[in-house]
């Protein structure tokens, strides 16, 4: 098998790549910054440079697209920079987007698989009702991934429309946040570094700190681990099927307050643990996902909140994640 990653540097990149390293798949990089993963046939460049596709090679049975940029990367925001980042996501995210959908669509290749944004869905993150994977777009007209959702959204609507053209099977995943150990435990928030408030919370846990609880207790929240991800890019891979857009989540609906109650079980190192109510404090905004389709026509069976946090914990445990983010100092 032989098999491309746009974006193969990013958390998800790498985790993807690593599965199918380990089935024995040839496998092909394409990423901005320098890459040590270890069995990778790996092409450093931009997809906004037309010259980089006369390098890579065209016998490829899977395309996975995970390229891209986002307000986690940029140096800029809509608050900072304006006009400069809403620039870097249609030169990114759709200009380079479509010289991938081109290069993919004149070279015949079996399957194109899309990372996008469920952004494009963020005015029905109300109610905690799981989403199907076929609403109309309800993008945010006043938030501040507005053009970040505009530019996924066009992404994938031209690979829906240019790859069918040339009989390129075609799937769509709607990514919400995804769960995993990344390389760094910090993004970017306006240009600013801040440690992921997930892993803030597993590191207090270690630490056997109180541990705080926001927003509203019992909002309902989709919690996608990336193995879920990869699981369903293989499995429309695999699939019959000729295209489709799935949602990546678990249809659990864990709330707020179970979520750090899990963790503090898992992380933990005693169970006294004392829980801090702030209701006062902004959260992320509710959203879970109907996977009835992914099951019937993927055979899809998510991997859900308990064995999330287990995996993750052996994975910072085993990879000595603790010594490498310097929490052990």
């Amino acid at each position: 098998m032989n098999v491309l990653i746009f974006g193969i540097t990013g958390n998800s990149g790498r985790e993807l790549a690593s599965y199918y390293l380990g089935l024995d798949a040839n496998v092909y990089g394409v990423g901005r910054s320098k890459c040590d993963l270890e069995g990778v046939k790996y092409f450093q460049g931009d997809i906004r440079d037309t010259n980089l596709y006369k390098n890579l090679p065209c016998n490829l049975d899977l395309v996975v697209n995970f390229a891209g940029v986002q307000p986690s990367i940029l140096n800029t925001s809509e608050s900072t920079d304006l006009y400069k980042t809403l620039s870097e996501y249609i030169d990114v995210n759709i200009k380079g987007v479509y010289n991938i959908i081109e290069w993919v669509s004149k070279n015949n290749i079996n399957c194109y698989i899309y990372a996008t944004s469920h952004r494009d869905y963020e005015n029905y993150w109300k109610d905690g009702n799981p989403l199907t994977n076929k609403l109309p777009p309800a993008i945010n007209y006043e938030g501040d991934h507005t053009m970040y959702a505009i530019s996924k959204l066009s992404g994938m609507m031209i690979g829906d429309y240019l790859l069918p053209l040339k009989e390129v099977r075609c799937f769509n995943l709607r990514l919400p946040m995804i769960f995993q150990i990344p390389q760094s435990p910090y993004y970017l928030s306006n240009g600013k570094k801040v440690m992921m408030p997930f892993l803030k919370i597993i590191k207090d846990a270690l630490n056997g700190k109180d541990l705080e609880i926001w927003g509203d207790p019992y909002m309902p929240r989709d919690y996608v681990y990336v193995d879920n991800l990869i699981q369903l890019i293989e499995k429309c891979f695999q699939s019959t099927l000729r295209k489709g857009t799935f949602n990546v989540g678990t249809g659990e609906g864990v709330t707020t307050e179970k979520f750090i109650k899990n963790i503090s079980k898992v992380f933990s190192p005693n169970q006294n643990t004392k829980f801090i109510y702030r209701p006062e404090k902004n959260t992320y905004k509710s959203a879970v996902y109907n996977i009835d389709e992914q099951r019937k026509f993927l055979n899809y069976k998510p991997i859900l909140l308990d064995e999330m946090l287990i995996r993750m914990k052996n994975k910072i445990e085993s990879e000595l994640f603790i010594k490498k983010w310097g929490w052990d100092k």
